[in-house]
């Protein structure tokens, strides 16, 4: 569909919230390709919603986008940080939120692409922040996790939090003391908080769309995209991060394929054991992934291979007439 199809902004009402497009769901689903696809037919451009993407001289190991799917359609939020510069769901709000904005002023459909859902999350609704907390409590849970292992305060948190507990990794050591100091200061489950929160803050109106697969397929994928990987120099490209001082202790370099192709780099493990451990954390990765999706019922799912479909979906949702809220009845 062309933009002369869709109303345009100067149409809108005013006070109407820019409308959005979110492919979203795990990795290997086919999300860039239906993007794209999207992009072009609807006069769209893509913001990316993915955590890795945003680092510079990562593209192997990010599945990065290649130069032919970027010139196919625009994409923003790709190559934002070097490796070594922080960058988090709060820095992405900002920034995907802008862009928003920039592209409705423009007439551009904003289509938000990627796997990352705490930046969705971030920039449809904002980011809970609470002020619970006590450093006493803080440390003294750092420090049962560094004599027990954090596993250990996991187990803790399924018992008082389970709904956040199967919401995080059991390694994800700053989110499970975070939850357990909440907890233990107010007596109230961070899920709940988080809850409370979820539609305080709604500066867009959404249209969310996920891409699912049949779990074999999908973990078929994940197997021969961790193979193309290789096959294209992931293993190249760590070693030139490690020479370029991308050490490591970074957090970009601690996520999947870059902590795998490092630790058989620096001889701590052998290839294949490397190669065998970065096909089950990718599924591992791609499970959680499904979870934090699943647990959104604003999010639509459909097959990657029906983009018709998706199409027809997103064009109706943007000729969709804006509610007049003086239309709306008055409870007496």
């Amino acid at each position: 569909m062309g933009t002369s199809e869709r109303a345009s902004s100067d149409e809108e009402p005013p006070g109407s919230k820019p409308r959005v497009i979110v492919i979203c769901g795990p990795t290997a689903t086919g999300k860039t390709a239906a993007g794209i696809a999207l992009a072009r037919a609807l006069g769209g451009e893509i913001i990316s919603a993915d955590s890795m993407q945003v680092y510079r001289r990562m593209d192997i190991g990010t599945a990065k986008p290649t130069a032919a799917e970027r010139a196919a359609a625009t994409h923003h939020l790709i190559d934002v940080v070097d490796p070594d510069e922080p960058f988090d769901a709060a820095r992405y709000a900002a920034l995907a939120r802008a862009k928003v904005l920039e592209l409705h002023r423009r007439g551009a459909v904003p289509i938000i692409v990627g796997g990352t859902g705490l930046y969705i999350k971030a920039l449809l609704h904002g980011l809970f922040r609470s002020d619970a907390g006590d450093p006493a409590v803080r440390r003294r849970l750092a420090a049962e996790a560094e004599a027990r292992g954090i596993r250990e305060l996991h187990a803790r948190l399924a018992a008082c939090d389970p709904e956040s507990a199967r919401r995080l990794h059991p390694n994800d050591t700053a989110r499970i003391l975070r939850a357990l100091e909440v907890f233990e200061v107010t007596g109230r489950p961070i899920s709940g908080f988080h809850r409370e929160h979820r539609f305080a803050e709604a500066p867009f109106d959404a249209l969310q769309i996920g891409l699912h697969l049949d779990r074999d397929v999908l973990y078929e994928r994940i197997e021969c995209r961790v193979d193309a990987m290789l096959a294209a120099g992931l293993e190249d490209e760590v070693r030139g991060l490690l020479a370029a001082g991308y050490g490591p202790q970074l957090k970009s370099m601690q996520s999947i394929g870059y902590s795998h192709a490092a630790a058989w780099l620096t001889e701590r493990i052998g290839r294949d054991e490397a190669v065998r451990t970065l096909k089950r954390d990718t599924r591992r990765f791609a499970k959680r992934q499904m979870t934090w999706f699943r647990a959104d019922s604003q999010i639509v799912w459909r097959r990657p291979d029906r983009i018709s479909e998706i199409g027809r979906q997103a064009r109706g949702y943007l000729l969709r007439p804006t509610p007049d809220p003086s239309e709306s009845p008055v409870a007496g």
